[in-house]
């Protein structure tokens, strides 16, 4: 079980950091609409 655990926090550290950088980009760089 404690493996689910690490995996669900890395899952979600892994797209907080997504939002925040595509965040960071949109705002640094709002002319161009990249969506990976």
């Amino acid at each position: 079980m404690m493996d689910l655990a690490m995996i669900a926090i890395l899952f979600v550290c892994f797209s907080l950091m997504k939002l925040f950088t595509n965040w960071c980009s949109s705002q640094v760089d709002t002319g161009n609409g990249n969506n990976e």
